[in-house]
């Protein structure tokens, strides 16, 4: 099992890049959010609750910047994250950066849409 990302116009799914995260990894980024004192494990897996929308319904527009913060902390601080990878093998930094990055690029080929995730 894994988060999975979706994007929204209205009710319509958007055809866009399938996105998925091992549930693995939610410590790895749990865990740069307290290094940082920013929220990225709910900027990720539940986007929904820390901007008090319902889920399907956050805006691009909320997740965007925090998203671009994200990645850059996550690429400063890299070497302070290896040892919340986990243990099982389920889950690597280039997995979590390669769905980062993903992720940011839908938010700009739609930047008006929503995102719901199926966690």
């Amino acid at each position: 099992m894994g988060l999975d990302i979706y994007f929204y116009d209205g009710d319509k799914e958007l055809d866009s890049k399938h996105l998925g995260i091992t549930h693995n990894l939610n410590t790895l980024v749990d865990e740069l959010g307290q290094l940082k004192g920013k929220p990225y494990y709910k900027v990720i897996w539940r986007p929904d609750e820390l901007f008090n929308v319902k889920n399907g319904e956050v805006p691009i527009s909320l997740i965007f910047p925090m998203l671009q913060s994200l990645i850059k902390d996550l690429h400063e601080s890299k070497d302070d994250l290896y040892q919340y990878l986990p243990q099982n093998g389920w889950g690597t930094m280039g997995a979590m950066e390669k769905f980062l990055l993903e992720y940011l690029g839908e938010c700009i080929k739609y930047p008006n849409a929503t995102v719901y995730c199926c966690r």
